[in-house]
């Protein structure tokens, strides 16, 4: 079970982030243009956050079950935190992810209660850009120490 729910992690942050990617991009295009809101911004808004959310249940699922790097971490802390791989994926990863998503979500609610579209466009790329900015930087890419292929 632990290497099904990683694989299908590992590939569903491909469709969080080309929905963060085209979400951000058209909130930043109609905040250029001065654009109306249109429903595609809100459908895109939606699918983003949707496929971030089910990325953190499988986050969650993964970390609090399966994944043997708590169990590490939280039988000696101060050692677990020594070792870089460890402190990844128990610290930084989980942390800056579930932060993420949690920005997002703040933006999504501000886009709501915006009284204008000039503001919605602006809030949503803000909030959509620094939490995409966060994924990305959470990710762990092949060339880092901790990190994993592309594609499992």
């Amino acid at each position: 079970m632990y290497t099904l729910l990683l694989t299908v992690h590992s590939y569903w942050r491909w469709v969080v982030l080309v929905a963060g990617l085209l979400a951000t991009a058209n909130a930043w295009v109609g905040l250029i243009r001065g654009s109306a809101w249109q429903p595609i911004g809100r459908r895109l808004g939606i699918a983003y956050l949707a496929s971030a959310d089910l990325q953190l249940i499988m986050g969650l699922t993964l970390y609090a079950v399966f994944s043997p790097y708590p169990r590490i971490a939280f039988g000696n802390f101060g050692a677990a935190m020594r070792d870089a791989n460890v402190r990844f994926w128990t610290v930084e990863h989980a942390i800056t992810q579930l932060v993420a998503i949690v920005i997002l979500h703040i933006g999504n609610v501000r886009v709501k209660r915006a009284p204008s579209d000039a503001l919605r466009h602006r809030r949503f790329a803000l909030y959509a850009t620094i939490a995409l900015v966060l994924m990305l930087l959470a990710i762990p890419w092949p060339m880092l120490d901790v990190g994993r292929p592309l594609f499992r």
